[in-house]
Parts: C-alpha cells; sequence; structure tokens
C-alpha cells in the first residue's frame, strides 16, 4: 500500500471519529465513540473499528464513511518502521437476506428429536393398542398372536407399560425443548418481548429444559396482553401436554385388571378307572348330601321344554361330560379338554297322566305325639301308555292287549301356614318292560331311544298347594277323578278343595352314563355355583338353576360358567382291557375305564329309584313339607321345587335333580379311582391384562393416546409456524443467540447485567421506562440485533 493510499485512509478515519462525536450527545444505547488523538488518526487499528457499527444517522449523513466501517477489514502488519494495514476477510461482510435450511435452522439434532420422536411416540402408541385390544374376542384368547401371549402368560404386561410410555416421555421431552427454542424465535422474530427479558427469550432458542420456563416469561410479564397469540397458545399447550405425558404409565395402569386367559395345552395324567378287581360298590347316601355343582361340559341344543297344545313336554337328549378331576381349582381353571371322560345322556318327556286314583289325608304320628303331621295318600292305576299315546300319539306302549298300566301308591305333600306356597314330591311308579336297569356293561338305556324306552323310568310329580291342615279335614277317601280338573300344560290340575289343588304330571325320564372321547372348551369363566339352603329354611337356587340350565331362558354355555362340548366319539382305548370272566357277558373286551363309567350308571340307578322303604317309592322334592318317603337334600329337593314354581316345566325340574345327583355320585365316585389316563388339557391362568375396554371404553388408553395426539398436533404447528416465519434463529447453537444480543439497543443493558442480578435489572429497567418491547431484526448495517418494536407484532 502506497503512502498516498495510508493518508486518505486517515483522513476518511478522523472524518467518522468527528461525526460520532456530533453525535455523542444524545441519550441513546449506542457506544460513544470519542476521536481519536491526532498523533493516532493516521492509523487504525481492528479495536478501533470494532467499536460499533454505524448508527442509521451516521449512514445517512456520510455514506462514505459508512462504506470504509464496513468495508474490508484492515489487519496491522509489524513493520521495521511503521505499522501499515492491509486488508483480509472482512468480519463485518454481510450475508445475503436468504432463507435457512432446515438443516440450518433447527439442526441435525433438533431435527432428529422431531421426526425421530414423533415415529417414536407413534410406534410406542401403536404397541400401547396391540397390547390392549391384542387379545381378540376369542374365548381366553387362545387365538391371540404368540407375541401378545408371551407377554401375558409371562407377566410382563406393567413391564411392557412402563417401557412403551417410557419412550414417549422421553420422545416428547426432546421435543419439548426443540419447540421452546422454536417458539422462543417466533417470539423473537414475529412478536415482542420485554427487554428485560430478551436475554433469557434469546438464550432459549440455545439451551432450555423445556416449555416450563417460557410460559413463565409469558405469564409474569406485566404486559401479558401484549403478548396473546398463537405461540402463546402452542406454549401452554406444550407445557400441558409434556407434562400430563409424565404421568402417562399411571394413567394406563388404570386399565389393567386381573383376568384369565388360556395358557398353552399340556398333556395331565388324571385318575379314570379301578385297578383292582372289583366285587361290591360301596356308596354313601349321596342323596342326603348337599349337591356338588362340579363344572361339566354340555353339548349344546336348542331343544325347548315347552309343552305343545296336547300338553306334551319334552326336554329333548341332554348330552353331559364329566371331569376326572377331585379338586375345585382345577375345574375351574379349565380352558380346554381333550381326551376320556364319562358322559351322562338324558332325557325326559312329560303328559297329563289317565289314572283312576283315590286320595285321603292321613295322620303321621311324630316323635311329638301331641304335634301330629298330615299328609296326603293317593294310590291306583296310572294308565302310562294310555296316556302316551293320547299325548303324543305314540302307540310304542300299546299292543293288542291293550296300552302298558301299573298299580301305585304315593304320597301327597303337606306344606306348613307358616311359610305359605306350593310343595312337590316325585313318585318313581314303574320302569317301562318291568326293571330299571339289567346290568351289565352296555345294556342299558340307548341314548339315540325315546326317553319311553325300555327300562325307562315311569314318574308321577305331585305339585300343591294343601297344608297339613288341609290334609287333617280331608282324613276320608274320594275319588280324585270326581275333583274338577284342569289342563294346564303337562300337568292336570285338581281342586281338590276350594281353592286348593293338586297338580300331577307323567314323565318318562332314562339315562345312560358311558366313556367317550370328548373335546370340551371354555366360552368363558367357568363356575361351581354354591347353594345357599339355611337352617331356617330360606334358599334361593337360581344360581345353581342356571348352572344347570333350567334357570334364565336362552342362556349360553358362558353364562351358565360350564364347559361347551365341541365334539364327542368313542373312547381312545388306554387303560388296560377288563379280562374276561366266566358268567359275565363280554362285549368286545372293555377297558377298565369303560367298565368303570358302567359301575358309575349302576350305581346312579339305585340312588335315582331305591328308597329303602318297603312299598313306597316317593323321593323328597320340596324343601320344608310334610310326608312318608325318602329323604333329600333341601338343596337337591329345591331344585325340582323352584323349577317348577317359577317355569311350570317338571321335564326341566326332573332334568335338573338327575344332572345333579350324578354329578355328586360321580365326585363321590371318584375317590375309587386309582388307574391313569393322559388328556390334553389347557389350564387358565390368572393373568394382568387391560381389560377394561368393554366395560368403560379404554379410558386409560384413550387419554394417554388424546395427550400424543394434542402433543404431536403441537409439535407440528411449531414446526409449521417456524420454517415458514423465522429467518435468523438457529435452534441450539450458543454464538449467534449470544451475538444478536450485540447491538446499540441492548449495550447498556448488557453493560449493568455485568454485575447485576435479573431482579434488580428488570426494576431498574422499569424504574427508568425504558423496558420497553424489542424483537429482533436486521439492521441497515446488515446486523441481526434486538431493536425496539414499533408495534405490538408484525
Amino acid at each position: 500500500m502506497s503512502g498516498q493510499d495510508i493518508t486518505n485512509m486517515a483522513q476518511a478515519n478522523s472524518h467518522v471519529h468527528a461525526v460520532a462525536h456530533h453525535n455523542s450527545d444524545e441519550s441513546t444505547d449506542q457506544p460513544n465513540i470519542q476521536e481519536l488523538p491526532s498523533e493516532q488518526s493516521s492509523i487504525t487499528s481492528r479495536e478501533s473499528l470494532a467499536q460499533g457499527p454505524a448508527t442509521p444517522n451516521q449512514i445517512t449523513s456520510e455514506p462514505e464513511a459508512h462504506h470504509e466501517a464496513s468495508g474490508p477489514e484492515l489487519v496491522e502488519q509489524p513493520t521495521n518502521e511503521s505499522p501499515s494495514m492491509q486488508p483480509s476477510d472482512s468480519w463485518t461482510t454481510l450475508r445475503p437476506d436468504r432463507k435457512l435450511t432446515m438443516r440450518e435452522s433447527v439442526g441435525t439434532l433438533g431435527l432428529f428429536a422431531i421426526i425421530g420422536g414423533t415415529i417414536a411416540c407413534l410406534a410406542s402408541l401403536a404397541f400401547l393398542v396391540f397390547l390392549w385390544t391384542g387379545q381378540g374376542s376369542s374365548p381366553g384368547a387362545i387365538d391371540a398372536s404368540s407375541s401378545w401371549r408371551t407377554i401375558v402368560l409371562n407377566g410382563w404386561v406393567a413391564q411392557a407399560t412402563t417401557l412403551a410410555t417410557l419412550l414417549i416421555r422421553t420422545a416428547a421431552a426432546a421435543q419439548a425443548t426443540v419447540c421452546t427454542a422454536m417458539l422462543a424465535s417466533l417470539f423473537l422474530e414475529r412478536r415482542h418481548v420485554p427487554k428485560s427479558d430478551a436475554a433469557e427469550f434469546s438464550i432459549l432458542r440455545a439451551v432450555n429444559d423445556g416449555p416450563l420456563k417460557l410460559a413463565w416469561l409469558v405469564v409474569r410479564s406485566k404486559k401479558f396482553f401484549h403478548m396473546l397469540c398463537l405461540e402463546t397458545a402452542l406454549v401452554f399447550l406444550l407445557l400441558i401436554s409434556t407434562f400430563a405425558l409424565q404421568f402417562a404409565s399411571t394413567i394406563l395402569f388404570s386399565d389393567l385388571i386381573e383376568s384369565k386367559i388360556a395358557a398353552n395345552m399340556s398333556p395331565v395324567s388324571v385318575n379314570d378307572y379301578i385297578v383292582e378287581e372289583v366285587q361290591n360298590l360301596y356308596g354313601t347316601d349321596i342323596g342326603s348330601q348337599p349337591p356338588t355343582n362340579a363344572v361339566f361340559g354340555e353339548l349344546p341344543s336348542d331343544a325347548s321344554s315347552d309343552p305343545d297344545s296336547e300338553g306334551f313336554s319334552t326336554t329333548g337328549l341332554k348330552r353331559r361330560a364329566f371331569l376326572p378331576l377331585r379338586q375345585p381349582d382345577n375345574r375351574t381353571a379349565i380352558h380346554s379338554y381333550k381326551g376320556n371322560a364319562v358322559a351322562l345322556s338324558s332325557s325326559i318327556a312329560c303328559m297329563r297322566p289317565i289314572m283312576q286314583t283315590t286320595y285321603h289325608g292321613v295322620e303321621w304320628v311324630t316323635s311329638r305325639p301331641d304335634d301330629p303331621s298330615y299328609f296326603g295318600l293317593i294310590n291306583g292305576t296310572l294308565h302310562y301308555g294310555e296316556s302316551l299315546r293320547q299325548a303324543n300319539s305314540v302307540t310304542d306302549l300299546c299292543g293288542p292287549e291293550g296300552c302298558s298300566a301299573t298299580e301305585f301308591n304315593c304320597t301327597i305333600p303337606g306344606g306348613y301356614e307358616a311359610l305359605p306356597g306350593w310343595r312337590t314330591l316325585l313318585c318313581v311308579v314303574d320302569a317301562v318292560g318291568g326293571d330299571f336297569r339289567p346290568g351289565g356293561l352296555g345294556m342299558g338305556w340307548n341314548a339315540t331311544s325315546d326317553p319311553w324306552s325300555n327300562h325307562s323310568m315311569v314318574t308321577l310329580l305331585f305339585y300343591t298347594n294343601m297344608y297339613t291342615t288341609d290334609w287333617n279335614t280331608s282324613r276320608s277317601s274320594r275319588s280324585l277323578e270326581d275333583a274338577p280338573v284342569t289342563g294346564v300344560g303337562e300337568w292336570n290340575s285338581y281342586e281338590i278343595q276350594p281353592d286348593k289343588f293338586v297338580n300331577v304330571t307323567l314323565c318318562f325320564s332314562n339315562y345312560h352314563a358311558n366313556l367317550v372321547s370328548v373335546d370340551m372348551v371354555a366360552t368363558g369363566n367357568l363356575v361351581e355355583p354354591l347353594g345357599n339352603w339355611s337352617a331356617v329354611g330360606v334358599s334361593d337356587s337360581s344360581e345353581v338353576r342356571k348352572y344347570l340350565g333350567v334357570g334364565e331362558k336362552n342362556s349360553t354355555m358362558a353364562d351358565r360358567g360350564i364347559l361347551t362340548i365341541v365334539d364327542i366319539n368313542e373312547p381312545d382305548r388306554i387303560s388296560p382291557i377288563e379280562p374276561i370272566e366266566e358268567g359275565i357277558i363280554d362285549l368286545a373286551n372293555h377297558t377298565k375305564a369303560e367298565w368303570a363309567a358302567s359301575y358309575f350308571e349302576d350305581g346312579l340307578s339305585g340312588m335315582l329309584t331305591y328308597t329303602g322303604l318297603e312299598g313306597i317309592t316317593t323321593f323328597q322334592a320340596c324343601a320344608i313339607c310334610d310326608f312318608e318317603g325318602s329323604t333329600r337334600n333341601p338343596e337337591l329337593a329345591a331344585l325340582i321345587e323352584d323349577t317348577i314354581h317359577d317355569t311350570g316345566r317338571a321335564a326341566d325340574g326332573l332334568q335338573a335333580y338327575t344332572t345333579a345327583l350324578a354329578n355328586t355320585f360321580y365326585n363321590e365316585f371318584l375317590k375309587a379311582f386309582t388307574g391313569s389316563e393322559e388328556v390334553q388339557v389347557t389350564f387358565t391362568k390368572d393373568v394382568q391384562i387391560a381389560g377394561a375396554c368393554g366395560e368403560s371404553g379404554c379410558k386409560g388408553l384413550a387419554s394417554v393416546a388424546s395427550l400424543v395426539g394434542i402433543h404431536l398436533l403441537c409439535v407440528a404447528l411449531t414446526m409449521y409456524a417456524y420454517a415458514k416465519l423465522t429467518h435468523y434463529s438457529r435452534q441450539g447453537d450458543i454464538w449467534h443467540v449470544v451475538s444478536q444480543l450485540m447491538g446499540p439497543e441492548l449495550k447498556t443493558t448488557l453493560e449493568k447485567g455485568n454485575d447485576l442480578d435479573d431482579d434488580t435489572l428488570r426494576k431498574d429497567l422499569k424504574k427508568e421506562g425504558n423496558d420497553v418491547f424489542v424483537t429482533i431484526e436486521r439492521t441497515e448495517s446488515g446486523m441481526i440485533n434486538m431493536v425496539r418494536s414499533v408495534k405490538g407484532s408484525k
């Protein structure tokens, strides 16, 4: 550089200082630039040029000086004689006012937090939806996906929920910091902020821990109404959603419940036959015991017992299989069962009887002679063959010599005025063909036959509202046919005294027990209801009757709490073959398990037909009454009485009674089984699942999904506004947020804050009336600085 050039530059520089000195009396936050001494005016260092950019007034009045001030930087070059200045890359070189790219504006980590966080939130939410709805509609979630079943069966639902919500919280927190920086940028560039908060707003663009600080800056401003805008709404929406998502796992846990799902099928050994040679069977009086309402399986049937116009009522064929498991907990934990089991097939038909009878009241002297009991006796001839022919046009029991008939002698119950109501008794009068069971495997009733076929039980049921006092006044013998009679369904209703009735129905019933191979599955929770008979004579058998299928109409197997038989076949021949003994009919060398089923059938026959009393064939079917005959446990007797009372269907009552007695006897009979066979069983397992969706609409999951949706919407709106409206902010960059504070408007404030706390500085600004609104702009000098806001917003 020539000496003349240096001289010209020195003159221009001294002229700049003179102008600056001329304007130094103005009261602003601009730097006060003093004129250099004359001996130094010919030399300009980097420090002298860097004291401050020219003000707009200087630029207007002295364009040449502005050109020099914003021109290339002169770098001091030491020499032996005097310093010389060389131009270098200018620190004030203006960049074009261009739009920053997303990578420049948001940063790589910021973009990762926004995009990656969104993916993480949506993926976690999708996983939670899968965890909440993966059970499907199949019973016991047996058809659910293997991954869902693995998580649930291993008890990992709570852990999986916690991890998923942890990922959501982490992603939301990371997005919240980036969005806080963006919103702070929008406040600075598109709106305005108080000068006292400008530094905090600016720094939040680079460093923050979420929207709480930003929300506080907005709220605490005394000019809050000046800051009401879309950005303010986004700040508080972001704060609420981010805060609420921190409790996502707690919210989701409100949906978790204890439930049962099916585990994996596995082989199980069950005892179902007697190992040793059977000589005799010895049983207890099962009828006097409370019924064992053990879980059983039933083949679905749509048969109805409603009587036709002729009063004919039938249950149709009922096939039920008993589980060879003695422990109640094991039975109720069954989801599916495949293998051998004892099945009871039974069918009952009832109709109006044709008979010639007489009746009268009798006195029964008890252990207290001064308090005798009274009940009715009825005897005569029952034409059951003719009754069947007239009711259903069936002539199976009629021949050339006439239709089948039998003599009978039964008891009619007497109730108590203190316990008003109707009372029931059951009287087994005969067997079709003469005997109930001929004995031997496979010689009993064929399940494909009608209930009035050979060896069927011929039964009369009596249902009356006669009290013991009424029978005491009816001591003389009378013909029942002389009383007014009305046909009501399957009943003949005889009015033997004013408003006192004896209702009678004839029923054919039969059953067969044999070993079968069954496939049974639970379609709901299995239950073993308990009877609630009390010593004060109060009972309610509704739950037991529902379980037996004679309570509520149209109840499903799931409603009843029993297994559904899906398939039934010939038994698997697993147990040893019973050796042939002389004098015993051999039927294709049956297994010990098959013979055990036959023994069970024979034992049940005796319990249904044998009273143990000479000439007495009446069985108790009333909870509290006077009668003569074989007693039954009140809970067992109430099954018949309550069924007839509620529905009028004698066939249903007798079916419930037969099934309950058979089930109780089978579970007693299990004690004799020591030989085992292998079956395939799926047990249910108590697990924790999100099972409240059907009951309450998954409130927890719906709440978390809503929060995630609100949060992501807030992120999307913030990102869109930031990308569309900002020009000078770089999220996460420290130096630029500090540099943009270095302007004329904040110079004095920055100097004062060098050794003051924020509150004191803020009070000073307000006291001076200088806490004005500022915003970020690119000044005419090309620098991006805080400037005083002219309008409330731009």
